[in-house]
Formats: C-alpha cells, sequence, structure tokens
C-alpha cells in the first residue's frame, strides 16, 4: 500500500503542476541547505520531519541517497495528505 500511496502523491504532484491552480497545492522553492535532507524541507512544510517520502517523491527523486534538486518543488496540502492516507491505508 505504501507504494500506491506514493504513487499517488506522485500523480496528485504532476496534475497539479500542468493546472496550476493556485491555492490547491504548495509551492515550495528547495534551498541550498537542503539539498541533502529531505527531512528539513518536510519540517519546514508541514512542521513534521516524518513526511520525507512525500518530499522525495515530489522532487522526482528515487530516494534519500539523492540529492534533491535546488529547485520549486509542488507538494499536496496537509488536509489532502491526509485524504490519501486515509484512502490507502498508510498510518
Amino acid at each position: 500500500m505504501l507504494n500506491e500511496y506514493l504513487n499517488a502523491v506522485r500523480q496528485f504532484c504532476e496534475l497539479q503542476a500542468k493546472r496550476g491552480r493556485t491555492g490547491q497545492f504548495i509551492r515550495y522553492q528547495i534551498l541550498a541547505d537542503e539539498v541533502n535532507d529531505p527531512t528539513l524541507v518536510s519540517l519546514r512544510v508541514y512542521g513534521v520531519r516524518s513526511e520525507a517520502s512525500v518530499v522525495i517523491v515530489a522532487a522526482g527523486t528515487n530516494g534519500i541517497w539523492e540529492q534533491l534538486p535546488e529547485s520549486e518543488i509542488i507538494l499536496p496540502l496537509p488536509q489532502q495528505l491526509q485524504q490519501l492516507k486515509a484512502f490507502y491505508g498508510v498510518g
């Protein structure tokens, strides 16, 4: 279920990027001090470090071992993440 959840997050981010509607997602510029630490991006966006996998997927990287691009990414809103977690049974 975790892979399906992360695939859904990736699809959401890609769809929102194409639509370009503001207010329905978070635009976040990855800074130089964050490229090696997706947990720091998670902390700054969501207030917790546990959403690092969402940051990794939204940035288009494959894992914690890859640097995040120093560019703008699109992330789901916290309530959208909760809905996806509930749907896919991810705690």
